[in-house]
């Protein structure tokens, strides 16, 4: 099994096209959603401050800032992709076309390569913070070796399947969720 980074452009182009305001907006909206998590990563870190797992609460606390930093480059990227489509659609000249289309297929692999690199950081940051809240002793043992495993797994796969292929993208979509499930319950316990 092989699977290559191959953003497949002229498809993501095609579905945005009519579209361009709804993936601007899109990308605000998921850019300001994203900010939480730092904001939640910063209360586990504060509260492992002075345990043995401090450090390694850091260091994921690090990652998730990290990682959202650059999920925001990657959005802004985005947002000036369907910018480029949209002037694609009015362009006057098939040179000028060609010209958007060129740019826009840049930028489609720019925004894969990051959030492929985010998405790496993100999960290394998860199996930081599973670890330190498991040396802390205030958090769910068993939930917090679970987020470290989560995170140690999707940090794997994310290595050996891109997100710019079809297995890869439906594989970090439902880690995220695995991963989601478990924050919600470690909050409720």
């Amino acid at each position: 099994m092989n699977f290559t980074f191959t953003p497949d452009t002229q498809a993501v182009i095609d579905a945005m096209k009519g579209n361009e305001s709804i993936a601007q907006l899109y990308g605000v909206l998921l850019v300001i959603s994203s900010l939480l998590i730092p904001l939640s990563v910063s209360g586990i870190a504060r509260i492992c401050q002075d345990d043995p797992g401090r450090k390694w609460a850091a260091f994921g606390f690090m990652c998730t800032v990290i990682s959202v930093a650059i999920w925001a480059v990657t959005n802004g990227v985005s947002a000036a992709m369907a910018s480029a489509v949209s002037d694609m659609n009015a362009a006057t000249t098939a040179g000028q076309a060609a010209a958007l289309g060129a740019a826009a297929g840049i930028m489609n692999g720019i925004a894969l390569g990051s959030h492929q690199m985010a998405t790496m950081i993100f999960m290394i940051g998860n199996f930081s913070l599973g670890i330190g809240m498991s040396t802390s002793g205030a958090f769910n043992s068993i939930l917090s070796r679970l987020i470290a495993l989560a995170g140690l797994v999707s940090t794997i796969l994310v290595l050996v399947f891109p997100l710019s292929s079809d297995p890869g993208f439906g594989i970090v979509s439902i880690l995220f969720l695995v991963i989601s499930i478990l924050w919600i319950l470690t909050g409720v316990t």
